[in-house]
């Protein structure tokens, strides 16, 4: 019997806003222009399974930030000629972001939002990222590493002296969420790999955030190796079963070539023996036409094919394990002459993060590994 394939996607949809509930009132009902655009981009590429950055929650108390009208009133609905898209399975994560420390982070002698989150925001829930998919997500065997402190990691990058003890003792690694959840396909299972680091930037001469990114990054690395000294949420030992098949999703913020992360993190998550380098960095690594055509405001070092971001940069990734056999992948970014254009352009003709996202969906299709028993 073959194996199932599937379409495997992340896209950082941009659906969040400093004041809270206010994405969940723009979701609310039909209409929207942005929302419509975002959403036939998703209708277009059709993925079975799909991570979106930045997208509004709290991720509790069954709170789904306007998730469910999302589906309901832009995916389940055609959009700009797409095919409608269903997804009945659905996981809004805990998050980081806007959680009140109870440190004060930066020193102003106040805990105030958004500088003394544990990750950045203005309310609880801002900048979340939520799991849609075709296939059962099997939430009770979810494994996250949302609570593990930043001075746990072994050799961290926490900047020195910056940090107050009592902040130390409090500051999470995650500014979101590290996160492991299986897809059962049919008889097989492989895990979801779920992040999303802050960006290396807004940062002062100690660098805190580039440095974080640094090791948020490396969470991902350590989770792959199943080092000894994690312990997730739930409180159970280690990272990935060593042969599991999985899929890395996320807006990494980060590129090899340019940007201003540290980019010995990424370096190693590309090149580990565990990811399939076809994908990070080979002949099928993600591409598009109309990136070429994207003048950004600097000068880049890094293929254009390859950006997803309106900053000239690769920043989202979709990483299958090295188990899996790829079949295709792609960047959504309309070529020129493309009537999809429309979608990431104003009237103008000019591309802009208020048309739609300043983020581009990257998509992998994958075809599961030939079954070996049940994974977990």
């Amino acid at each position: 019997m073959p194996t199932p394939t599937l379409r495997v996607a992340v896209f950082n949809i941009a659906l969040s806003d400093p004041v809270p509930g206010r994405i969940r009132q723009k979701l609310s009902a039909p209409g929207h222009a942005r929302i419509a655009r975002l959403a036939a981009m998703i209708q277009h590429v059709q993925p079975d399974v799909l991570l979106l950055c930045e997208f509004d929650h709290p991720g509790e108390g069954g709170d789904d930030g306007g998730l469910t009208d999302f589906c309901r009133y832009y995916l389940a609905e055609p959009q700009y000629g797409q095919v409608a898209i269903d997804y009945p399975y659905r996981y809004c994560p805990p998050t980081n972001t806007g959680l009140l420390c109870e440190a004060d982070l930066d020193g102003d002698g106040e805990r105030t939002l958004p500088q003394d989150g544990q990750g950045y925001g203005f309310h609880h829930g801002h900048f979340s990222f939520v799991v849609l998919s075709r296939y059962p997500l099997i939430e009770e065997e979810i494994r996250s590493w949302q609570t593990l402190l930043w001075q746990q990691m072994p050799d961290n990058h926490m900047p020195e002296g910056y940090y107050s003890p009592e902040a130390m003792a409090q500051l999470r690694l995650s500014s979101k969420n590290h996160l492991l959840l299986p897809v059962q396909v049919g008889h097989q299972r492989f895990q979801l790999l779920c992040a999303h680091p802050t960006p290396p930037v807004f940062d002062g001469p100690e660098r805190r955030n580039a440095r974080r990114n640094h090791d948020e990054l490396r969470l991902l690395t350590d989770i792959i190796n199943d080092e000894a000294y994690l312990t997730d949420d739930q409180g159970n030992p280690g990272g990935l079963a060593k042969d599991a098949p999985f899929v890395l999703l996320g807006d990494l913020n980060a590129d090899l070539h340019d940007g201003e992360g540290m980019v010995l993190a990424l370096r190693h998550l590309l090149y580990h023996p565990r990811v399939h380098r076809v994908v990070s960095e080979g002949k099928l690594t993600p591409k598009s036409l109309g990136g070429r055509f994207f003048r950004p405001w600097k000068l880049r070092r890094g293929r254009s094919s390859e950006w997803t971001h309106l900053s000239g940069l690769r920043l989202d990734y979709v990483l299958p394990s090295a188990d899996f056999d790829v079949l295709n992948s792609g960047v959504f970014w309309p070529d020129k002459k493309d009537p999809l254009r429309r979608l990431v352009t104003g009237e103008d003709g000019k591309e802009r993060a208020d048309i739609s996202s300043d983020h581009r969906l990257v998509w992998v299709d994958v075809r599961l590994p030939a079954v070996k028993g049940e994974y977990s």
